[in-house]
């Protein structure tokens, strides 16, 4: 893979409010709601299974407490394997940046707040944000 592109990867697999994929976020295998037409090629499953859930390429998944992430194997199957240490230091980036941002969003200093609060607060940041866009 080339190396440029890994950084947008990872940040495609952990960009949303978590930092990697949980265990019950995969879909179910027998509930039959996986369109498995897209999912296979040639007879390939094209994506890792898990604890009888389907993951597709890609997915980043704490396995055995080490991140795993899904990748095509040269037969063209889905495969859990090892994050690069390159990969490694990105994820833990991604994590102690998701934190980080959610303690920002929930709490002022040492003491929680509320939802509302919390949307106020993203509000004048945005707002603060912009107008010095705007200036500078």
């Amino acid at each position: 893979m080339n190396r440029r592109y890994l950084p947008l990867l990872l940040l495609s697999c952990c960009a949303q409010s978590q930092a990697f994929v949980e265990k019950e976020d995969g879909a179910a295998i027998g509930n039959g709601g996986i369109p498995w037409e897209l999912f296979v090629d040639r007879g390939k499953l094209l994506g890792c299974i898990y604890d009888s859930r389907f993951y597709s390429l890609g997915s980043i998944l704490v396995l055995e407490a080490l991140p795993r992430k899904c990748e095509l194997a040269s037969d063209r199957t889905g495969m859990w394997s090892q994050l690069s240490e390159a990969e490694m230091q990105l994820f833990k980036e991604n994590i102690e940046t998701q934190q980080k941002l959610e303690r920002e969003s929930t709490y002022i200093g040492k003491d929680p707040i509320n939802e509302a609060e919390a949307r106020v607060i993203k509000y004048l940041r945005r707002a603060k944000a912009f107008a010095d866009k705007q200036k500078g």
